[in-house]
């Protein structure tokens, strides 16, 4: 559990512990990296709860650990650091929770982050939803901040959406409640 800073003297203790896991992982010692952040974000450093986050997320250094990355992601969120939305939403995308997926690909959106658009068009390319799946293809492609793999992935999936459609021009998703042939 991560604890509150409450003097300066912890915080240059949890500052201290930080430091020693980035020298850490930048020599390659991916374990004792792990220890050193979470031992600095359990001591309060909010900037060590995104980076424990991805941690257990990638297991680096740990085990990986879907719940406690998102333990974290959402200790980092809650503290500002909003670039980890997009890391929630694939990990609730993995385990099928789409709807919930959504709601943080979107927050991602907001703070600029253009490739969470791609994930939000591969949920409704999952489902079915060939319109929702190329307005956030365009969003994708469009959007200024999306990475050029992202945007470049995009252009591939709309080309295979359409190419699909002119090798298959009379075949059509029946919508629900919807009778087709005679009556």
């Amino acid at each position: 559990k991560a604890g509150r800073l409450r003097n300066l003297g912890e915080a240059n203790r949890a500052n201290e512990l930080y430091r020693r896991g980035d020298e850490a992982w930048s020599k390659g010692h991916s374990r004792p990296a792990f220890r050193l952040f979470l031992e600095a974000a359990r001591a309060g450093m909010e900037a060590a709860f995104s980076t424990v986050g991805n941690f257990y997320h990638n297991g680096i250094g740990v085990n990986a650990n879907p719940d406690a990355a998102i333990y974290w992601y959402r200790l980092a969120y809650r503290a500002g650091a909003r670039s980890v939305a997009n890391n929630i939403g694939c990990i609730l995308r993995d385990r099928k929770k789409f709807g919930q997926a959504i709601e943080w690909f979107r927050r991602a959106v907001q703070q600029k982050d253009g490739d969470a658009n791609l994930n939000i068009a591969k949920i409704y390319l999952h489902k079915g939803d060939l319109v929702k799946t190329r307005s956030y293809l365009d969003k994708t492609r469009r959007s200024p901040w999306a990475t050029e793999q992202s945007k470049e992935e995009a252009r591939s999936l709309l080309r295979k959406m359409t190419s699909r459609k002119a090798d298959n021009p009379g075949t059509h998703r029946a919508r629900k409640g919807r009778r087709d042939g005679p009556a």
